[in-house]
């Protein structure tokens, strides 16, 4: 059955046409996909509300021109993993696990779990999830690294993230039930050394729910949702007033107007030191101004938080039809601008 999941997934992630159930049936709208690229790879958070329909399996495109490195020897550990499940079995309650992101061992994962959810394809690397709670290990999950070359998908990405998850809200003793009757709904994985930094991109996840209580896949729920990184910038001027000087300047995004951010503007007499702080909130226009009563030259630091990207969608939608792309994020980032002297 899974392995109709991912096909199905799959499908709708890119090609519309392809659904056999109309989309505006759905209602499992909460998905969200967030990724930070860092120093040495990525963390990618999924996550939903936890009250939503229970998740049967993920899919997570890489932006175009990523390069993969998949020579990691069985046994390297990638990074941490942390999640938060819905425990059925423990009343409902919310129980967080830990644990790390392992490249799987030849025939760590049986072939039959592996069929059962990506079918005849062949991973580039296979990796598991080892999470423990209470001190209990629980059953690794595997998390499959797929090619794309050859296929439709392959102007879209390199590769693809499949993690397929057991049905928790089946009758206990039910073949296959999630261990605690566990709803995953929120995993964050960091991925080191895998792949490459993009300057400028969007990875795309579609998400498949199960039909509540039945243990089996709902497509008329898939749905899309996609997260952009992109580096930020901030740039100042500084123009004279009286003894000060009155400095504006603008925070961007892949060269559009970056609202929300926090920007600190740092003033002062000598060049090399700048000890007058001010704090702004940059305007939804991404502009801010700052007047200092002393001051010759300035510098500003921004700091932007991760946020909603709703024009990312907006760009999908018409590639998606009738497949909702809901949840739309960006990475958060810290910029730095030039000195600069007043006018």
């Amino acid at each position: 059955m899974k392995g109709r999941i991912w096909t199905v997934a799959v499908g709708l992630a890119a090609v519309a046409a392809l659904i056999a159930v109309p989309a505006a049936m759905a209602a499992y709208t909460s998905p969200k996909l967030e990724v930070t690229q860092t120093a040495t790879g990525v963390v990618v958070k999924a996550s939903l509300d936890p009250n939503d329909d229970p998740t049967a399996a993920v899919l997570i495109f890489t932006p175009t021109g990523t390069q993969l490195t998949t020579t990691q020897a069985p046994g390297t550990v990638l990074g941490p993993v942390r999640a938060i499940v819905k425990a059925f079995d423990l009343a409902g309650a919310d129980l967080p696990l830990e644990g790390q992101l392992v490249v799987a061992a030849p025939g760590q994962v049986p072939a039959s779990t592996q069929q059962a959810c990506i079918g005849t394809l062949s991973p580039l690397a296979t990796w598991v999830m080892v999470l423990s709670a209470a001190g209990q290990t629980l059953p690794a999950i595997p998390t499959y690294l797929l090619p794309t070359a050859g296929t439709a998908f392959a102007a879209l990405s390199p590769a693809v993230i499949g993690i397929c998850l057991p049905p928790p809200d089946v009758p206990p003793g039910t073949p296959g039930r999630a261990t605690f009757g566990a709803k995953v709904y929120s995993a964050e994985l960091t991925i080191n050394g895998v792949f490459s930094r993009v300057t400028t991109g969007a990875w795309i996840s579609s998400w498949v729910p199960y039909t509540p209580g039945a243990g089996r896949p709902n497509p008329a729920g898939v749905v899309v949702s996609p997260a952009a990184v992109a580096p930020g910038a901030v740039t100042i001027s500084a123009r004279t007033s009286g003894r000060g000087a009155v400095v504006t300047g603008s925070v961007t995004q892949a060269g559009q107007p970056r609202g929300g951010a926090t920007v600190t503007v740092l003033g002062g007499s000598v060049r090399s030191k700048l000890t007058t702080r001010k704090r702004v909130r940059v305007g939804a226009k991404g502009r801010f101004t700052v007047r200092f009563a002393v001051g010759t030259f300035f510098r500003a630091d921004a700091v932007a938080v991760g946020g909603a990207a709703p024009p990312l969608c907006t760009q999908l939608q018409p590639a998606l039809g009738s497949v909702p792309c809901v949840n739309p994020t960006v990475n958060g980032f810290t910029a730095k601008s030039k000195v600069v002297r007043k006018k």
